[in-house]
């Protein structure tokens, strides 16, 4: 359903390697895992914890909603995106990757994914 999009996402990022969709519930609901054979489920599932409690410091701090999260190691970078009050997404780059374009690209694409999950 999405993974033409992610496909197309990560190959359009210079640096792109590999994108999911994801359920705060940490259940995929699509992914693109690239061609270097990174694990971005495991991935996604360990960073929806790491951005759950992102969004619930934001509450209590009553700074505003989290739109994104930014990790960044000496192996990946992965940027991740809130697409509605149920899923996000993530883009995992290499570290040499095209950053700004990542998340523009995730700034315009996650609009576009909340309209059609709802």
């Amino acid at each position: 359903m999405f993974a033409s999009k992610l496909e197309s996402t990560v190959r359009d990022i210079p640096g792109g390697r590999a994108a999911i969709i994801m359920g705060f519930d940490g259940i995929p609901l699509e992914s693109y895992p690239g061609e270097d054979g990174l694990d971005i489920e495991t991935m996604g599932m360990e960073l929806s914890v790491v951005l759950k409690e992102v969004r619930k410091a934001s509450e209590l701090l009553a700074v505003g909603d989290t739109e994104e999260v930014t990790v960044r190691t000496d192996q990946v970078t992965a940027i991740l995106r809130i697409v509605n009050h149920d899923y996000f997404m993530i883009l995992a780059l290499s570290p040499q990757g095209n950053l700004g374009k990542a998340r523009y690209a995730l700034r315009i694409l996650a609009p576009q994914l909340s309209i059609e999950l709802a």
